[in-house]
């Protein structure tokens, strides 16, 4: 059933996002894991986009999902770094889940209050996200059984073969919610800059050297590993998705070897490499819609070079670099 929001939920729903946002800049912190400041609620908006997107095809709660993905990573935040154990192997919970150091904030609002008060320290970020969403929620006197559903298809979000043994109901929702948020960290355009930021930051934490050969080189193997996430997919939308935008990531790859192969026309200033180039030297503190903003107004793609690309020899390695601007945003609003 596609239940739409009401004005109520609207009104409700912005303050939340308001709230998530607010959350997530309580930690001073730039880089954790394989996340880094302004991901989070980047990653928050994108996995909402696509869950609705889904939901609609699918016959799901809308109403429902909105709520649910708007505070799905609520906590995550407290996710500090990756154990690892003697060896160096990461530490798993009894589900196969990766544990974190508890990371605690620098400032406090509503949700790290709550999360204090009921004791939610070193659990996973779905379990605790669900119990500070549901109690978020109530303070807005919505019904009980309303703000239970929303905290349980938080919990399942990660896996709900593991997380639904508690309720058999909103298992569409739960499912969606879980491929929103595997897609959009793991496959298509959305991950691959997910994967230059991460490949950047990691070389520059070593003191090696980040540099646009040595990473282009890392693509294409990086691109064969994300094939066995289509089998995660549990909606016929969410695995057409899913495939469409892995068909997507090999595209780009070839035209980004096209471009590398035959040193196209100044590739490097206006073509695939110089947007690839560009995401590369922003990692210090990324943030995607910034810098898709900057590309087209004064980066790589700036007004000057559009009229270069209506010249013959440049014109197929502008239009390309455009071309991928333009998916990606389209992604980052949930289209497919």
């Amino acid at each position: 059933m596609k239940r739409k929001s009401s004005a109520k939920d609207t009104a409700i729903l912005r303050e939340l996002t308001n709230l998530v946002r607010e959350t997530f800049l309580l930690w001073d912190e730039i880089w954790v894991g394989f996340s880094w400041r302004h991901y989070y609620f980047n990653h928050t908006q994108r996995v909402l986009a696509l869950c609705l997107t889904i939901g609609r095809q699918e016959g799901a709660d809308l109403r429902k999902l909105e709520y649910a993905a708007t505070l799905h990573d609520i906590t995550k935040r407290y996710d500090g770094k990756i154990l690892t154990d003697k060896q160096g192997k990461r530490v798993l919970d009894e589900n196969g889940f990766w544990l974190n150091e508890l990371l605690m904030p620098k400032r406090e609002n509503l949700v790290t209050r709550l999360y204090q008060t009921h004791n939610q320290f070193h659990k996973l970020h779905n379990i605790s996200g669900a119990i500070i969403a549901q109690k978020i929620l109530e303070t807005y006197d919505l019904p009980h059984d309303f703000c239970s559903s929303i905290g349980s298809i938080i919990k399942s979000h990660l896996r709900p073969d593991v997380y639904n043994n508690d309720s058999s109901e909103n298992l569409l929702e739960k499912k969606i919610l879980n491929e929103a948020d595997t897609i959009d960290a793991n496959i298509g355009l959305t991950a691959f800059y997910r994967n230059i930021q991460i490949r950047t930051h990691h070389a520059t934490h070593k003191k090696d050297e980040a540099t646009l050969r040595r990473y282009l080189s890392t693509i294409e193997p990086w691109i064969k590993r994300k094939t066995a996430f289509i089998d995660l997919m549990a909606t016929e939308t969410g695995i057409n998705i899913a495939q469409k935008r892995l068909e997507r990531m090999k595209e780009v790859h070839s035209q980004i070897m096209e471009e590398l192969q035959n040193n196209e026309h100044n590739s490097l200033e206006y073509g695939l490499l110089g947007v690839i180039k560009s995401f590369m030297d922003q990692n210090t503190n990324p943030n995607l819609e910034d810098e898709l903003t900057h590309l087209l107004t004064e980066g790589v793609l700036r007004n000057e070079n559009m009229k270069i690309g209506t010249d013959p020899e440049t014109q197929p390695t502008v239009q390309r670099a455009i071309k991928f601007c333009q998916l990606l945003s389209q992604e980052m609003t949930g289209q497919t």
